[in-house]
Formats: C-alpha cells, sequence, structure tokens
C-alpha cells in the first residue's frame, strides 16, 4: 500500500534542504506520496511548528507518517524520535514540536533514533530522520529504529482559567490572515455572547458573527473558528496589526 508523508519544516519554500530532503525519502523501494504541510513556518519556532503539527497531521489517514524538521538545537545531545499518536507516526526531534498534538492524541509508542557519525551536524532532517522514513517505508518493523521512550518533551501549553474577573485565557496562533486564535474553546461561546464580548489586549470586541461575511469590512469581530476555538479577526484585514496583538497577547470573559 502507498503510504502518505508529510512533511512540516522552516526551511523555506525556494529552500535547497527541502528538495535534498525529498531526494532522500525517495530512495524508498516504494516511493511513498509525499505531502508539504508547511516548509514557511518561522524559522526556530517551535511553538508554531507544535500548533501546526497537532491541527493538521491528525486529520490524516490512519498510518500516515508526519517529518517535521523544526530544530533549533540540530546536533546538540538532543533526541530524535519516531512516535505512534493514535493512528499516526512521526519523525521529528523531541524538542516539543509534538506538544499539541499530545494534548489531541495519546502517546502509544516512541523510539529514539541514533544519529549516525556520518550525519552532518547541522542537517539531521536529511541524514536521519529521512533514512528513518525510507527504513520503515520499506518494511522495517520500529522497534528496529533504537530504544523505547516512555514520554516526549512537552512545552507549557497555556489552559484558560477562572479568575474574579471571569475568564482568563491568550492568543495562541496568528494565521496567515492575521487571524487571532485564543486558547477558548467553542464551548464557552455562551459565555462570550452572554459578556457582550471578548477583551483582547487593550480592546474590546462587541461584534459577534458566525462568519466573516456576517460584518462589513474592517470590522472587528469574534468567533468560533474552524479549529473549534474562538477567535478574533478584522473582516478582510488583519487582526494581528489592528488590535496590535500576537502570541501571547491576553484574552478574558468579563
Amino acid at each position: 500500500m502507498l503510504r502518505i508523508v508529510t512533511l512540516t519544516t522552516d526551511f523555506g519554500t525556494g529552500s535547497v534542504y527541502v528538495a535534498q530532503l525529498k531526494a532522500a525519502i525517495l530512495r524508498a523501494s516504494m516511493p511513498p506520496t509525499l505531502v508539504d504541510i508547511a516548509h514557511d513556518l518561522p524559522a526556530h519556532d517551535i511553538r508554531t511548528a507544535s500548533w501546526i503539527v497537532g491541527q493538521a497531521c491528525l486529520a490524516f489517514p490512519a498510518g500516515s507518517l508526519h517529518i517535521v524538521v523544526v530544530d533549533p538545537g540540530v546536533g546538540t545531545a538532543r533526541r530524535i524520535v519516531w512516535a505512534r499518536l493514535g493512528e499516526q507516526e512521526f519523525l521529528c526531534p523531541d524538542n516539543g514540536v509534538l506538544s499539541w498534538a499530545l494534548a489531541r492524541a495519546s502517546l502509544a509508542e516512541a523510539r529514539a533514533l541514533e544519529v549516525p557519525a556520518s550525519a552532518a551536524a547541522t542537517f539531521h532532517g536529511r541524514d536521519v530522520l529521512a533514512p528513518a522514513a525510507v527504513r520503515l517505508l520499506d518494511g522495517e518493523p520500529p522497534d528496529a529504529l533504537g530504544p523505547a521512550l516512555a514520554s516526549l518533551v512537552r512545552l507549557p501549553w497555556p489552559e484558560p482559567r477562572e479568575s474574579a474577573a471571569g475568564i482568563e485565557g491568550e492568543v495562541i496562533h496568528v494565521d496567515a490572515f492575521g487571524n487571532l486564535v485564543t486558547n477558548l474553546p467553542a464551548t464557552l461561546w455562551p459565555r462570550v455572547a452572554a459578556a457582550g464580548g471578548l477583551h483582547l489586549g487593550g480592546h474590546e470586541i462587541t461584534t459577534l458573527v458566525r462568519t466573516y461575511g456576517d460584518a462589513a469590512t474592517g470590522t472587528a469581530v469574534a468567533l468560533v473558528g474552524s479549529q473549534g476555538l474562538i477567535e478574533a479577526a478584522v473582516v478582510e484585514g488583519r487582526a494581528d496589526l489592528r488590535l496590535t496583538a500576537a502570541v501571547g497577547t491576553p484574552v478574558s470573559i468579563r
């Protein structure tokens, strides 16, 4: 059966590194279907990579293999791992890039990969992860990759919290449109409606909509986004610029 292999990196869309990574994977006796999730992630941004991986990779068919190379610690003592989360397999540095996925799917198994002496100290994606992918694609069992691991590195992830003022949260992702994704789940939307709006940074957003087209161009709105989280947006504009907000900006339902 032809397997799906996805690639998520911060190499850049015009990078020779992406081509070399793909070339190494395509050495498998039965080359897979390669799917590019993203190669333009902010450089060295493990938290953004974690969000993208957790949202995108778990949507693929069971048995897909996901290679994630956002690795500011490449060449250091940080581990490189294979992991199975639910029905998905991952090859990546053990630096927290699976944090969001681990919050949504249980860790079934993990293995530590050996780094060969011949591997370039600055390109473990090509020289460690891709060869491991080829071994798996060619039928080698995961337990041949290395010793078992009981756990993986997780980034601290902010959870909404109750306070005397109401519910406090924060922006956890800014998408390509400038929409501000918060850590407030859709289940809290009735409380946003009851409060008459959402506070974000120094702004109060009182236009609550079902979709972007429900308000005039340029209006700051709050809504439940497609990822099941409450978002702030500016219709046909960028909420991050208009509201001077970024990852970590506080939000609240008062």
